[in-house]
């Protein structure tokens, strides 16, 4: 499988329908150069917007323009990428095609996706992410983990003080850089962010159960050999058992009925049918909406299989095609002549149509996406039909008890005959009165021993799900020590022979030998030294970012994008020659690999021997022409 990568090779800035702004851009190294406010800034911040940057603090002419597009390429195909530059949250809209395919497109072909996840949509981080195969968020709260914040290591911009390694935002947390920085490095993926927040929902939700429990337990009023709900059950089946008997004993006092009965008996007699008959009917309402709620749940589940299996035979037809490639007919499969082959590389040898492997990948890449979308409403169809099931059975479970217990009334008020054997009748039915106050006693106290015994049950759930979840995390921790040290380690080594390739401005560089990078408290040093000379501070900041970059381009475990955008090289103060040696340092680090990769940096101090077809973009840019070209000649980019 090929690396991951993400490379632009178009550009355009729109205003009012016209480009302001319009270039290429190729594998590689990219150098964007230029006087002084000729606008390189401005097309840097666009590159970062359009990949999913959070920013609008826009520059004069900049603010004027309404709409970024790109054109991106990554291993699994390339994509197009518009967005509106009204506010830093603006959605993006993707083709899943080149530039060409998506002017000739009509609307519906586009999609658009918010940045942040929200509710059932997909954001576009996560399709940003499935697209260059870096793992996605599964939790709200790893959500968090955009494309915003993965640029945040790939974007050297000059608003960020020189001493930071991540780009500067004012609402920042240790969690997500530490989380960020790990994940470039190959750290387990979201695994131990997101065990951290699950810990501590679960702890939460143990210290509340506790609390509940205790309170239950407070207010069960009933000895030890009643303390269970098996124990109540037992004793209740004993009373009803009994009031059996006496229901028994007074319908053969008299079989016959009283010819002289009041009427209202018999019109009382008949409403309590009527609510016996109409609690019947509404139990079997229930149950089959409770069977037709178990049959929707199975054909859900079952159609959750079907998305698997098709997820699963689309990344093997992909690998498929990948591995042996178009099947080449001997015979037309229709009339079954001998097939001549085209002359011409690429085209169909049936067909003679043009074929296009980067249209293939998208189009993987779009029937994939589609079939995670569904399997993700699913799963919350799954969820919601799972509760509405849940409240069912409480609701009848609720309504049986309430029939039973006018049942009971029922049998003991109407079911046997008004006989002349008064005494014996009110024997017994006094004791079916006494049966039936200790019954309702034992199931009110019974609801609440089912509690005690539901909450015990779910403290020990809880409290099993921690101790795994708190080992596995120790067991990530573990794995995550061993791989950042490897990773950094790395990152160490290379950044370190950067510095010492740098030219005798800082003593601490010369004999540079670790440099360490603490992702959480957003710092690097030298040595055990944190702070250096502005313009070397500087140096030291763009090193620690290209040896990540350099880092990750050695060892496919890590998940950078092989993407990086400076433009800050000759910030704080930076000497041209200074300047030079880094922009030399990037081509000759870079272009040593054959993986493919891009670099954009921006420079007002270009170093001539790089002044080349295969690394600049578009002219040098001046006063006079300026990088955005609004058709207003007073306009500052």
């Amino acid at each position: 499988m090929a690396s991951r990568y993400l490379q632009i090779n178009r550009l355009r800035i729109m205003r009012r329908g016209h480009a302001a702004y319009d270039q290429n851009f190729h594998p590689g190294v990219n150098i964007i150069r230029g006087e002084n406010g000729s606008g390189k800034s401005t097309i840097s911040d666009f590159i970062f917007f359009v990949l999913g940057g959070e920013f609008d603090d826009w520059k004069d002419v900049a603010s004027r323009c309404d709409e970024v597009q790109a054109e991106i390429e990554t291993s699994k195909g390339m994509l197009v990428l518009k967005r509106a530059t009204s506010s830093a949250q603006q959605p993006v809209s993707v083709f899943f095609g080149g530039f060409e395919d998506a002017s000739k497109s009509a609307l519906d072909r586009w999609e658009t996706f918010p940045l942040r996840r929200s509710g059932s949509k997909e954001s576009f981080s996560q399709v940003m992410f499935r697209t260059l195969g870096i793992p996605e968020a599964q939790s709200d709260g790893a959500s968090n983990i955009t494309m915003h914040q993965l640029l945040r290591l790939c974007y050297s911009d000059q608003r960020t003080p020189a001493m930071r390694v991540f780009r500067y935002e004012s609402f920042d947390t240790q969690s997500i850089r530490e989380a960020v920085g790990d994940l470039i490095c190959g750290i387990s993926g979201y695994e131990l962010y997101e065990l951290g927040l699950e810990i501590r929902n679960k702890e939460k939700a143990f210290s509340k159960i506790d609390a509940k429990l205790s309170s239950f337990l407070g207010a069960l009023k009933l000895e030890n050999a009643l303390a269970t709900p098996a124990s109540i059950n037992a004793k209740i089946q004993e009373l009803t058992t009994e009031k059996a008997r006496l229901h028994a004993e007074i319908r053969d006092v008299d079989r016959y009925i009283d010819t002289g009965e009041v009427g209202d008996f018999l019109t009382e007699r008949k409403t309590a049918r009527t609510r016996l008959s109409k609690q019947r009917d509404a139990i079997s309402a229930l149950e089959g909406d409770i069977s037709e709620a178990e049959f929707e749940l199975r054909e859900i589940a079952q159609f959750q299989n079907f998305l698997e299996e098709q997820t699963a035979k689309l990344a093997a037809a992909q690998l498929s095609l990948d591995v042996v490639g178009a099947i080449a007919f001997s015979h037309c499969p229709a009339c079954g002549k001998e097939i001549v082959a085209p002359d011409v590389e690429g085209q169909c040898h049936v067909c003679k149509e043009d074929l296009d492997p980067d249209i293939e990948k998208a189009r993987y890449n779009q029937i994939r996406l589609d079939l995670e979308i569904q399997s993700r409403e699913t799963n919350q169809l799954l969820s919601q039909k799972s509760g509405s099931l849940t409240e069912k059975l409480s609701e009848i479970r609720k309504k049986r008890s309430e029939h039973k217990r006018d049942l009971t009334q029922y049998q003991v008020k109407y079911s046997g005959p008004n006989g002349p054997r008064e005494a014996f009748l009110a024997a017994r039915t006094n004791r079916i009165g006494h049966i039936d106050a200790e019954e309702a006693y034992l199931l009110s106290n019974l609801q609440v021993a089912e509690e005690i015994e539901a909450l015990s049950a779910e403290k020990a759930t809880l409290q099993a799900e921690l101790d795994t979840k708190n080992a596995r995390a120790a067991a990530l921790r573990t794995a995550a020590g061993k791989r950042r040290m490897v990773a950094l380690s790395s990152v160490s080594r290379i950044a370190a022979a950067i510095l010492r390739s740098d030219l005798p401005r800082q003593d601490e560089f010369i004999a540079a030998q670790d440099v360490s990078v603490n992702f959480k408290n957003d710092a690097n040093s030298v040595d055990g030294t944190y702070n250096f000379a502005e313009s070397s501070n500087v140096f030291l900041k763009n090193a620690t970012i290209f040896a990540l970059f350099l880092a990750a381009m050695k060892d496919d475990t890590f998940y950078h994008p092989r993407f990086l955008l400076f433009d800050n090289i000759e910030d704080k103060g930076m000497q041209e020659e200074r300047s030079h040696l880094f922009q030399k340092l990037i081509v000759e680090y870079a272009t040593a690999f054959e993986a493919p990769f891009q670099i954009i940096f921006t420079t007002s101090m270009m170093n001539p021997a790089l002044e080349l077809q295969d690394y600049v973009v578009g002219p040098a840019y001046t006063h006079e022409n300026r990088s955005l070209d609004l058709g207003i000649p007073s306009a500052k980019a």
